[in-house]
């Protein structure tokens, strides 16, 4: 399959475009993946050595239609002049077995070729028997080299060896590891929960404590010397410091009923004019914010273990919005509109404006409406529920490069702001801000997304992009200085790792674990790449990246 970066949605791999760029990105080498320009898609020496394009099996349907010409020509140049018509597109799907069933039914010339599987087969296991035989060749010749000093027979030899290996086991048994294990087990508390008390256990993921349980903030905020005061007490040489030339620029979410809204608490992000809790160079004057996502419509990819963690909660989203600010401490909401999709339930506006009614009667802080990749419906929803609720400046999430008019004329309309949302590309991020600016957005309404992966799914790369975007502004790009937001929860819900059961995967270790720790390890390290909201799923990874917030910031927040 080729996918490009204009393409936003699933792939047949389950990875989207801004994953699979972290695996290739930077001149990374990974089995199975390459990175190419578009229009190395139609030369001759694409997948050569694997059969040709008969090997092309799925393409964006705007990809097709954009080399058409070019790969036309390729596929009558190797005997497949109606390859075109064969390849499945986002239309068909991108379930494997729904691709499955389309090659079959259109006889996808891929089926009579070889498995791939078998070069990389075949390559390991001979260069594993050769290895093998050296390794066995070696030893033999060693040990048929006779020492002229020492004559040790066989039967001594394998004593030896025996004797050996009894003595290791016995000292391995009669070590007392469980000390080491216990020192691991606090260092990690302390570093990924900041539990500072010794030996105490782990909650499990489905044990959440209630809201007197959340952290307060005045206990962790303040605690110690400060980052200023720690790098100013720094003598034995000069602190170089990077200068600011300019701010990030502020976004006030919510309205108060004063402002013309309903909220009752209002949050303001950006700001800053350092990196990411650089305290001792410059200033954050608002703290990062974290958010949790309600839905329309529960997917039935959406995780077991988090099903296990809400329940029925889970089917009523002003309930669950409630329980995510009252009982997990979220800042704000964030309402997905996925059912509204032609293909996910198809909910009309109307559907979609009263149910953001109910989480705004349900809550009083601000909300964040995020829709879907359906250009048509999702403008056609994002609409209506701007108008109907015009004055709360909800965070209409989102707009893009070839998508943005409609949505920015709603927010401009109706009292709103917007994401700009760009495909982990410094120049299209910039690019769209410029465009959405053109329109009369103010930039005081627009927060950036550079679109995110999971930790182990590309994650590197979109840090790196995220923090070249900050530098970039803080340096003097005016049109880069904005807020970020980024999605971590719903990145994380889609990995393998956050749904393997631990029968499949006995080694990978507790389900309910490693859910927890996979997306609070991809949330704060987006939070060190210059995230300003954080929208999570689980709730106790919402809990401690809020904790650590706290107290990264040298400053007593409530």
């Amino acid at each position: 399959m080729a996918v490009n970066r204009e393409f936003t949605g699933e792939t047949p791999v389950g990875m989207t475009f801004a994953t699979l760029a972290g695996n290739v990105g930077g001149g990374q080498q990974t089995p199975g993946f390459i990175g190419v320009g578009k229009v190395f898609l139609t030369s001759k020496k694409f997948l050569y050595a694997e059969g040709g394009f008969k090997r092309l099996v799925w393409m964006p349907k705007e990809l097709k239609e954009l080399l058409a010409a070019d790969l036309n020509q390729r596929f009558m140049e190797q005997g497949v002049p109606d390859l075109m018509e064969k390849i499945a597109d986002e239309i068909v799907g991108h379930e494997v077995e729904t691709i499955r069933d389309f090659m079959q039914k259109i006889s996808h010339p891929a089926l009579e070729m070889e498995d791939m599987a078998i070069y990389s087969e075949s390559y390991s296991e001979t260069g594993k028997e050769t290895a093998e035989e050296e390794e066995t060749e070696e030893v033999i010749e060693q040990s048929m080299t006779p020492d002229p000093g020492l004559q040790i027979s066989p039967e001594i030899f394998n004593q030896i060896k025996d004797q050996i290996v009894r003595e290791v086991l016995e000292e391995l048994k009669s070590s007392d590891t469980s000390e080491v294990v216990r020192k691991v087990k606090d260092s990690l508390n302390q570093k990924f929960t900041g539990d500072d008390q010794p030996g105490t256990t782990e909650t499990p993921a489905t044990d959440i404590p209630d809201k007197q349980d959340l952290p307060e903030v005045s206990k962790y905020a303040g605690e110690g010397p400060t980052a200023e005061e720690r790098i100013s007490a720094i003598k034995s040489f000069k602190i170089p410091k990077e200068s600011c030339e300019v701010p990030v620029w502020q976004v006030t979410l919510g309205a108060t009923k004063e402002e013309g809204g309903t909220r009752g608490r209002t949050y303001r992000v950006g700001g800053s004019t350092c990196m990411p809790f650089h305290l001792w160079e410059g200033e954050m004057p608002n703290r990062p914010l974290v958010a949790m996502e309600v839905f329309d419509v529960i997917s039935e990819k959406y995780p077991e273990t988090l099903r296990n963690i809400y329940g029925e909660v889970l089917y009523d989203p002003a309930k669950m919005a409630q329980v995510c600010i009252d009982k997990y401490g979220a800042d704000i909401i964030s309402v997905r509109l996925e059912g509204t999709h032609p293909e996910k339930g198809n909910r009309s506006p109307e559907q979609s404006v009263e149910l953001v009614k109910s989480v705004l009667a349900a809550v009083d802080v601000p909300l964040i409406i995020t829709g879907h990749n359906n250009y048509e419906r999702n403008n056609e929803v994002m609409k209506a529920v701007a108008q109907a609720c015009a004055g709360e400046n909800l965070l209409l999430n989102w707009v893009e490069q070839d998508n943005y008019r409609t949505i920015a004329g709603a927010a401009l309309a109706y009292g709103h702001s917007v994401v700009s949302q760009s495909p982990i590309d410094v120049n299209i991020g910039k690019q769209l801000n410029i465009l959405l600016t053109n329109m009369d957005v103010k930039k005081e309404h627009i927060i950036m997304d550079p679109l995110t992966g999971a930790t182990g799914y590309g994650i590197e790369y979109t840090y790196s992009v995220m923090e070249r975007t900050r530098l970039t502004g803080l340096k003097g790009d005016k049109m880069l200085s904005g807020p970020m937001i980024v999605s971590p929860g719903q990145e994380c819900a889609k990995v393998k790792e956050f749904k393997a059961s631990e029968t499949d995967f006995p080694e990978w270790g507790n389900l309910d674990k490693r859910a927890y720790s996979w997306e609070l390890a991809t949330a704060l390290s987006l939070l060190y790449a210059g995230a300003d909201i954080l929208i999570l799923y689980h709730p106790e990874a919402a809990m401690a990246t809020k904790k650590t917030i706290f107290k990264l910031m040298d400053k007593i927040w409530h």
